[in-house]
């Protein structure tokens, strides 16, 4: 008896779940649109409540990427889409004013737009003028309006580089009632582990949907940068006097009190050295600055005028540069790994260039490259902020331990490629199976 009111209640349960995020997401809606109205800065993001729509010539395959780490992965998507299935017209949707900047560089060439609000009047209208023939989300884009009802008009739903980070997943265990239809409306998701396939089907995509693909992150990091533009870095930011270099990448708040903490040792061992320290979010550039007692420069104003003699502290506050700065270091520190809430950025970044990287114990978002790298000796994870200062010293110190964890992360990077060619053989398939 029980079992059969358990049995008959869940779908209940779903509906009203369904019901309440109808109404919430409708009553959020206009408030939403006042409020970015209201914020310069958020203005952009008005375009999510009816998102504009090229002319593609027929039905193209529709890829939903969040912000700047899922644009960099959408890129590399795009490129063995446009080489597999030169015919197919495809489509990118963003959803922060930093992922579709980003979209714009990498993805030259393909039509992009706002990812709709996913409010279910917003949402029918939007598939209904699209009409694609496929949709791609990319790594955690769980949207239940979205995904309901584009399976509701037969398209396909396809999870890709799919992850359930620690943090997320009790949080949709805990809203089951809500997502549990979405996760099982999936038609295909391309896992980056075993352990998110392992969550993805608890949550309820089919276990015969999902695949083991890997990570493609690991495809996509950059081996080389131009010894000319390093070079030109170098002297338009007074880099070239500056050695060692110590990069701190995308750092967020705490991050940049702790870079600045280290500094005062680093610069008494070293006082030639440099600091480079790149925001996550450059807005914060003011307050960075004022955690350090000497000269800061800033790399927005290195192009307008000489670099400065004093200044040994750059703060990066421009988009777009990281990577080709993160190949001058001589140790590069991953940030937003050291406190808990972040759970880290990508170390694939500057491992691939060659750069002895560090990081510290809050690594979930990317917790098969930190695993990878650290187990095959390849990065350094130090267990907290406080020992940070003595592992940079140690590093900074010895040259050849340096050499043996960039020749480690090469090996390792280079083992763990193909991710993407799985991933596009999943999209493949599931088009195969879903004709429309």
């Amino acid at each position: 008896m029980r079992a059969a009111q358990s049995s008959l209640g869940r779908p209940i349960l779903i509906m009203i779940a369904q019901a309440f995020y109808d109404i919430a997401t409708t009553a959020v809606t206009p408030l939403a649109a006042g409020y970015m109205l209201l914020r310069g800065k958020h203005r952009p993001l008005l375009g999510r409540f009816r998102p504009q729509l090229p002319q593609p010539a027929g039905q193209p395959l529709w890829l939903q990427a969040c912000s700047v780490g899922e644009t960099a992965v959408a890129a590399l998507l795009l490129r063995g889409l446009r080489a597999r299935w030169t015919d197919l017209p495809l489509f990118l949707t963003v959803s922060t004013v930093a992922g579709r900047s980003r979209a714009e560089e990498l993805a030259s060439g393909t039509p992009i737009s706002w990812f709709p609000v996913d409010q279910r009047v917003i949402v029918r209208d939007f598939l209904v003028r699209l009409n694609p023939r496929i949709l791609v989300l990319v790594e955690t884009e769980i949207w239940p309006n979205t995904i309901r009802i584009a399976h509701e008009q037969g398209i396909p739903v396809v999870l890709v580089n799919a992850r359930i980070s620690d943090k997320h997943y009790p949080r949709y265990l805990r809203w089951r009632s809500l997502f549990q239809p979405a996760f099982s409306r999936i038609a295909a998701a391309g896992a980056q582990s075993d352990t998110h396939a392992e969550r993805l089907i608890s949550l309820g995509v089919p276990a015969g949907a999902v695949t083991v693909t890997g990570n493609t992150k690991f495809d996509g990091v950059t081996t080389h940068v131009d010894p000319a533009l390093q070079d030109a870095l170098k002297r338009e930011t007074g880099l070239l006097r500056r050695s060692p270099i110590v990069v701190f990448g995308s750092t967020r708040p705490g991050d940049e009190q702790l870079a600045a903490t280290v500094w005062e040792s680093l610069k008494r061992a070293w006082p030639d050295a440099g600091l480079v320290v790149a925001p996550r979010h450059i807005q914060r550039t003011p307050e960075i600055v004022r955690h350090f007692s000497e000269p800061v420069q800033l790399r927005s104003r290195c192009k307008d005028a000489p670099p400065s003699t004093d200044a040994r502290v750059l703060v990066l506050d421009t988009l777009g540069e990281l990577v080709p700065f993160y190949s001058l270091a001589d140790v590069a520190v991953v940030g937003g790994s050291f406190y808990p809430g972040v759970n880290g950025h990508n170390p694939l970044e500057p491992a691939a260039l060659g750069v002895a990287t560090v990081f510290g114990p809050y690594m979930s978002n990317f917790a098969d490259p930190a695993r990878v790298l650290t187990g095959c000796g390849g990065a350094t994870q130090v267990s907290g902020p406080d020992a940070l200062e003595r592992a940079l010293l140690d590093l900074l110190a010895d040259a050849g331990r340096r050499t043996r964890l960039a020749r480690s992360a090469g090996e390792a990077i280079t083992l763990n490629h193909g991710a993407t060619d799985r991933t596009l053989d999943l999209i493949g398939d599931t088009m195969m199976k879903w004709p429309r």
